[in-house]
């Protein structure tokens, strides 16, 4: 009997350690499976979500061709207009004493004139032609007396330019702008300009490089006893077109072969203009990887690019109608696209802020998950 029971109590200890051992085999599962997941989630599913959401998109680009392109080693500065597409030609109309005298003028006859004028020798951008009005303004200088009149010298002329400046909209628009002004003297004080060899300028205007022209106009003396001054618009607009050439580069008899001249300088400037704002972007966006290159900057820089390689074939052929249109057209893009406001999108955050922000979010949890795989994997070698 107390065999019997000896045999019945092992028997039942035994029952009782295999059950303990088949919960304990079935807990180490159920702990094995959950560290899987574990990493299932964060290292197979949760890195390549974390990676494909953070990354920054950026189209392909033509890098090989945009380093192919070859860029003059000495660039003409010839022309002393900024290099531009569009122009505004803002005429400027200074009165400083409306009281006294009143002047008609007619701007439309003005910029009929200067249309005509730019189509048929500055053929290679568009003008927008603007006028406007500034009483009660002068100078800015004192010019000396001469006799009857008063005499204005090369070296006063910088200053006149500078208190006129303040008071002209040229310098919000987002074109480059030609000033145009011309100034009607006082009545009884009527102002010339002399050179530097003390001899008086016939045109009575000067111009200023980059800038635009100043020309003076003198009222009569019959049209300031009558109190009423109206100037010839063929005379302001002929004066006004021989400060364009002269600022634009152009011969003063402006014949055919000047103008030539000039359309293949401008070709060649905007090409080379082109080229190099296609490398410094090429340069910009392989040195920065955290900028985002979208479709329409890769689009731009794509048509650039064809453009730069379509106008220097036109211009080995002899043909610059076209390449002044691919011409134009490269630089409209390579421009567009250097200055393209989706190239900041993510400029500031950059892949080691990125790894700052997120690591510290990962790395604890995935410790523990390591460490419990380590031990995993020593437990699954030792019953082997």
């Amino acid at each position: 009997m107390k065999t019997k029971e000896k045999l019945e109590t092992k028997s039942s200890e035994n029952s009782k350690e295999k059950a303990v051992n088949d919960e304990d085999d079935s807990e180490r599962k159920f702990r094995a499976l959950s560290i899987l997941s574990y990493f299932i989630v964060l290292f197979l599913l949760g890195l390549p979500i974390w990676w494909y959401t953070t990354r920054v998109y950026r189209a392909t680009l033509p890098l090989d061709e945009i380093h192919q392109l070859k860029i003059k080693d000495t660039v003409s500065s010839e022309f002393g207009m900024p290099l531009g597409l569009d122009y505004d030609i803002l005429i400027s109309f200074v009165h400083p004493d409306p009281e006294k005298l009143d002047i008609k003028v007619n701007p439309l006859k003005i910029e009929e004139h200067l249309q005509d004028f730019l189509k048929e020798k500055l053929p290679v951008a568009d003008f927008i032609v603007k006028s406007q009005w500034l009483y009660l303004t002068e100078l800015g200088v004192n010019p000396k007396k001469s006799k009857d009149h008063y005499a204005l010298s090369e070296d006063d002329l910088p200053h006149v330019i500078t208190p006129l400046e303040t008071k002209l909209w040229s310098n919000i628009s987002p074109r480059p702008s030609v000033n145009l002004v011309i100034y009607f003297s006082h009545c009884g004080s009527p102002l010339y300009i002399y050179n530097s060899k003390k001899i008086l300028v016939s045109t009575n205007s000067f111009i200023s490089p980059r800038w635009g022209g100043i020309y003076i106009m003198n009222p009569d003396k019959n049209s300031c006893e009558l109190g009423h001054f109206n100037p010839k618009s063929e005379i302001i607009a002929l004066t006004f077109k021989e400060m364009l050439l002269k600022l634009f580069k152009i011969d003063s008899n402006a014949t055919e072969n000047a103008v030539e001249k000039f359309k293949l300088g401008k070709i060649q400037e905007m090409l080379e203009s082109s080229k190099k704002t296609l490398k410094s972007l090429a340069q910009l966006l392989s040195e920065i990887n955290s900028i985002v290159i979208s479709d329409e900057v890769a689009e731009k820089i794509n048509v650039a690019v064809k453009s730069v390689e379509q106008a220097e074939e036109f211009l080995k052929d002899g043909n610059q109608k076209e390449a002044l249109l691919k011409a134009k057209l490269a630089f409209k893009n390579s421009e567009e696209a250097f200055g393209h406001p989706s190239l900041l999108a993510l400029l500031y955050f950059p892949d080691d802020q990125k790894y700052a922000i997120y690591i510290p979010l990962f790395l604890p949890v995935m410790i523990p998950v390591i460490m419990s795989l380590t031990q995993i994997r020593k437990k699954h070698k030792l019953l082997l």
